[in-house]
């Protein structure tokens, strides 16, 4: 069978509040917003977009008993100079940090986990 070569445009999760995920993850890529709802927001370029949705009730995973569905890693400038940043724009850092500091987790404001690295790292 001959792979179809498909390209990943998007990738939307729910949480519980989508214009505040949306700001985050607009200081974390720089990519506009380019939808804010309260049932849902979306940050991107148009050929890559991260979409929030709104979900009653929502739970996010209690990391890292839990496993993971998914998660995102980015890769930063300044590894120490991003987390400064995000942690102000409403991510938390937890104490368990895996990897041997080639990465460190954060959690987005839904409670998300999410990896950060330099290109140094890798």
């Amino acid at each position: 069978m001959t792979p179809l070569n498909a390209t990943i445009i998007s990738t939307a999760w729910n949480c519980d509040d989508p214009r505040a995920m949306a700001a985050f993850y607009h200081q974390l890529t720089g990519w506009p917003v380019m939808a804010e709802e309260d049932t849902h927001a979306i940050v991107g370029t148009g050929d890559q977009m991260l979409v929030f949705a709104h979900q009653e009730g929502f739970q996010a995973p209690n990391w890292p008993a839990d496993t993971l569905d998914f998660h995102l890693d980015f890769r930063v400038e300044d590894t120490e100079k991003a987390v400064a940043q995000l942690v102000q724009a409403g991510a938390t850092k937890p104490d368990f940090q895996p990897g041997e500091g080639q990465w460190t987790v954060l959690l987005d404001p839904s409670g998300q986990p999410l990896c950060l690295s330099s290109a140094q790292a890798h």
